[in-house]
């Protein structure tokens, strides 16, 4: 799209904004002056920034389907809005869902809310929503196309959108893959599609700006009356603007980098991204479920956590962020993983200090990972450091990228560090089910594959059973070693504000409500 044409409809949308101040869903007039809606007794008590800028990616665009960059990123949730957000503990939250009806765990039907305005004040509609989903599922620059991988079909009926899959999924598990943006059909030749979130863009001055949306269906946003979007080419620019105090906020994706010298207040949100040891299932004595949950014992996940994620990450013994009150997730403990690997057999039979399996044979672990990344061998160094004490020999072997995955495709390894995008369902069958692509070390278990089965196609009522019954399992075989989800690093230049509470997907969450300090 050629920009005269994506600014003349925005500014048309910013010019409306005047004339229809007080027809949206925000604000209700009752005449007598002496009720006021949330919102606006909410924006009476906000106190506003004279400045608030932030990074733009000018290699990567604000295509919601496809930028990619951490600092566009960043900004979609101020410009788009979706059918579910994901809470700070994972949880989804209806955002442009109304209803969601189950017909199996392969078919459900949606309805949207009504009289929700796009920023060119034309109302969403059901066509638009079914485009967006298709165009995510469907688009080859798309980055939702994994994450939408199970959908079969989107197609909409008079004012119900059909959604068909081919895997089962609970109802929860849907409701947390449909965090995609949604635009209106016809804008996404645009530069800037158009979206309905609390911001919208205009260009003045010949820079790009986010001013409020007035009609905003989540109410009336006072905290920056504009956001300036400061042109960047890469994160590596983007820190040093922030490092200058010339960008107010940055959002860090990468745990291996450093945090940003100069960045005066910090906070984080969590991730879906899982570090694991995954396990040659084939290999005695690791084909055992007591060996391989001694070994799980034997992690001190907080202390690594700390030295070696410096903190911005989240200890993980077990494959989900959240994890139910009744289950008993491995801790570290060395006595009882001893105690452990004597009941498989796997003891100092010389008294030499190390274990023996079995003839005279040591229990030798050589552990892989990719050479490309310090934190993983840091990690690695520090387990290893604790196996040996334990009588384990262990190595640690950093191969190259290929050298790793020709160890993997050819089944001749021990134990390798992964490192697995999880989608927000927590899926983790790819590594851990029967002809899973990612299960490197041959795990199969048929009641892990019936209770994968059984969590996917569960009613909404049963979920939460199901899942403790899934992590149950896991807890029993451990077919990998998780070590921590990893989380993402916000740095601020200037004292973040008031009601400052981000949601992993979205660090502008709640902030209609925000204020300066």
């Amino acid at each position: 799209m050629k920009w005269n044409h994506a600014i003349a409809v925005l500014l048309t949308g910013a010019m409306l904004l005047t004339g229809l101040a007080g027809c949206g869903k925000a604000e209700e007039d009752t005449g007598s002056g002496e009720k006021e809606t949330t919102a606006v007794k909410q924006a009476a008590e906000v106190k506003a920034v004279d400045t608030f800028t932030l990074a733009y990616n000018e290699k990567d665009g604000l295509d919601p389907l496809s930028c990619s960059s951490a600092e566009n990123q960043m900004l979609m949730p101020l410009c788009f809005e979706s059918l579910f957000q994901l809470d700070d503990h994972f949880e989804p939250q209806p955002v442009l869902c109304d209803s969601m009806e189950q017909e199996n765990t392969r078919s459900y039907n949606l309805t949207i809310r009504s009289g929700i305005l796009f920023h060119s004040g034309q109302e969403m509609t059901v066509e638009d929503v079914v485009y967006s989903l298709n165009n995510a599922r469907l688009r080859e620059n798309s980055i939702y196309q994994d994450k939408l991988s199970c959908i079969s079909s989107v197609k909409y009926n008079e004012d119900e959108i059909h959604i068909r899959l081919y895997t089962s999924k609970s109802e929860r598990e849907l409701q947390s893959l449909l965090d995609v943006p949604i635009f209106r059909k016809g804008s996404e030749e645009d530069e800037i599609p158009d979206g309905s979130g609390p911001y919208q863009v205009v260009r003045q001055d010949s820079a790009l700006h986010l001013i409020p949306f007035e009609q905003w269906s989540g109410g009336k946003v006072g905290y920056c009356s504009s956001i300036t979007l400061k042109s960047v080419s890469d994160s590596s620019g983007a820190a040093n603007l922030l490092s200058s105090g010339e960008i107010s906020m940055l959002l860090q994706q990468d745990a291996e980098k450093e945090p940003i010298t100069g960045a005066k207040y910090t906070s984080s949100v969590p991730t879906t991204r899982l570090h694991y040891l995954g396990i040659n299932c084939d290999w005695a004595p690791l084909d055992e479920e007591d060996v391989r949950t001694a070994l799980s014992m034997l992690m001190d996940r907080e202390m690594i956590v700390q030295t070696c994620f410096a903190g911005r990450a989240d200890a993980a013994s077990l494959p989900m962020v959240s994890i139910p009150e009744n289950i008993e997730a491995p801790q570290y403990d060395k006595a009882a993983a001893l105690e452990l690997l004597e009941d498989a057999g796997i003891y100092d039979r010389d008294s030499d200090g190390y274990l023996d399996i079995s003839n005279g044979r040591q229990f030798k672990l050589e552990i892989i990972y990719n050479e490309q990344y310090s934190t993983k061998g840091a990690v690695l160094e520090q387990y290893a450091s604790t196996l040996n004490e334990a009588g384990i020999q262990t190595t640690v072997t950093p191969l190259s990228f290929e050298d790793c995955q020709s160890k993997l495709r050819r089944e001749t390894f021990q134990i390798y560090y992964g490192e697995y995008e999880m989608t927000p369902d927590f899926d983790l069958s790819s590594i851990i089910s029967d002809g899973g692509e990612r299960n490197f070390g041959n795990f199969y278990s048929r009641d892990m594959q019936d209770a994968l089965s059984d969590l996917h196609e569960g009613q909404p009522e049963e979920y939460e059973q199901t899942v403790e019954d899934y992590l149950e399992c896991f807890v029993e075989e451990t077919p990998i070693l998780p070590i921590a989800f990893e989380r993402n690093l916000i740095s601020s230049a200037t004292k973040l504000p008031e009601g400052f509470d981000p949601w992993p997907n979205d660090i502008f969450h709640g902030i209609e409500t925000w204020s300066a300090s």
